[in-house]
């Protein structure tokens, strides 16, 4: 977070009163050409909010922190909320509104603002270039590229962070360099303890930087924290680089916007969600793209997490961010209890990118893998009914059994393409 200097004059600014306060959600009467995305000042210049949102009575702002006393009043800084942006993010640990808190002090880089908007279509080109994860039932059979928005959607411990994290590590030999952004929303402090270990343990934190707002973070940051990791992927994109946003969930991020907007009064839709959570999402995942050369020719790629109640992707938020994305990697909890792991249901996963954005060589030898898998699953239906299968029949479910074994893979274990052409 970061204000210029210029910004320093309570004297000529709106003043702002603060009508109601919850939980640093905040409701303030004045300030009538304040804008959204906007920082506000206290008396000594501290920024202590950011504007959300208005009518014509009243201004929506979460505050900073949580305690604030309502007798003084808050002011216009005229600038939008902004973060330093540079490389020297990798290695370090910032809260949801982009200050360090790994104690190794403060961040320099270009100041470049949290909210913007997403590359137009002139400015993007086709996704071809690979993102190698590591994992072989992923990169046979939904192949990502750089610049695709990749949904991960299942039930709760069925590994859809250990997907995710196992994309991270693998980036670690990627060439070119692919500069990883982690954003946790919502979640425990155990879960920022894990991943940190993780990613110490297998070096990956030389290029990976973690945006952390969990459970007990105030409003203000989990709103924050998934705009601040984009921002900062967005350095390396905008600069003929590549990088990797992972955020880890935006379920969480979605119901701690809809508790802001219930506390803020303002009209429940489907399933008490505010009608613009879909924007709100939209515009923060349009934001991934690989740019033309004329434009720097980076790329930023995005792996939105969402946690399923029983499987059900036809809820809100699930249906909000399958249709935002370019495809989804669905993890089914059946096959994680039988012990298929990585527990990807490939029937009901896609990669909208598709094998253009697959290796050459990996394309070839893998072509068939997925009809193999479909045909294994339709035919295996039919010999539970049936005593007598063809031979033909046979063959083909040994080959999917077969397929299936070749597909198993443990966490924190990354094969690397080449090798994957090699075992299949």
């Amino acid at each position: 977070m970061k204000i210029s200097n210029g910004a320093s004059n309570n004297k000529n600014k709106e003043i702002g009163h603060i009508a109601s306060f919850f939980s640093g959600v905040a409701r303030i009467q004045g300030l009538p050409s304040v804008f959204l995305h906007e920082v506000l000042l206290d008396e000594a210049n501290t920024p202590v909010a950011i504007v959300i949102g208005f009518d014509e009575n009243f201004v929506d702002a979460l505050f900073f922190k949580e305690n604030f006393d309502l007798k003084k009043p808050v002011f216009r800084s005229f600038e939008s909320f902004s973060i330093p942006v540079s490389e020297n993010y990798t290695d370090r640990i910032v809260n949801g509104l982009g200050n360090p808190i790994d104690g190794l002090g403060a961040i320099q880089g270009k100041i470049s603002p949290v909210f913007r908007g997403a590359p137009p279509i002139i400015a993007r080109e086709p996704v071809v270039m690979p993102l190698s994860t590591g994992i072989k039932i992923i990169d046979t059979n939904l192949p990502l590229g750089r610049g695709q928005r990749e949904l991960i959607v299942g039930d709760r411990k069925v590994g859809k962070s250990t997907i995710a994290t196992d994309a991270v590590l693998n980036q670690k030999n990627a060439e070119p360099s692919v500069y990883c952004i982690y954003v946790i929303c919502g979640q425990k402090e155990r879960k920022l303890r894990e991943i940190i270990s993780l990613f110490k343990k297998h070096n990956a934190f030389l290029y990976t930087a973690i945006v952390s707002a969990s459970a007990g973070s105030s409003f203000a940051e989990q709103y924050l924290a998934p705009f601040v990791g984009c921002a900062i992927g967005e350095y390396f994109r905008d600069n003929g680089k590549h990088a990797l946003v992972v955020y880890d969930d935006l379920s969480k991020h979605a119901k701690s916007y809809r508790d802001i907007s219930l506390l803020l009064e303002r009209a429940p839709g489907r399933e008490a969600y505010p009608g613009d959570i879909f924007s709100l999402h939209a515009t923060l995942l349009e934001r991934a793209a690989k740019v033309s050369k004329g434009n720097g020719g980076g790329s930023l790629t995005a792996l939105p997490i969402i946690e399923t109640q029983e499987g059900d992707i036809t809820s809100f938020i699930p249906t909000n961010l399958i249709s935002i994305t370019d495809g989804q990697i669905y993890l089914e909890a059946g096959l994680f209890q039988k012990g298929f792991l990585p527990a990807v249901n490939v029937g009901l996963s896609v990669s909208r990118v598709g094998s253009q954005a697959q290796p050459k060589t990996l394309k070839e030898v893998v072509g068939g893998i997925r009809l193999a898998l479909s045909q294994h699953k339709e035919l295996q239906k039919l010999s539970q009914l049936e005593t007598a299968v063809s031979i033909e029949a046979q063959k083909k479910i040994r080959r999917g059994d077969l397929v299936l074994e070749l597909l198993k893979q443990d966490k924190h274990t990354n094969i690397e393409w080449q090798e994957q052409v090699v075992l299949f």
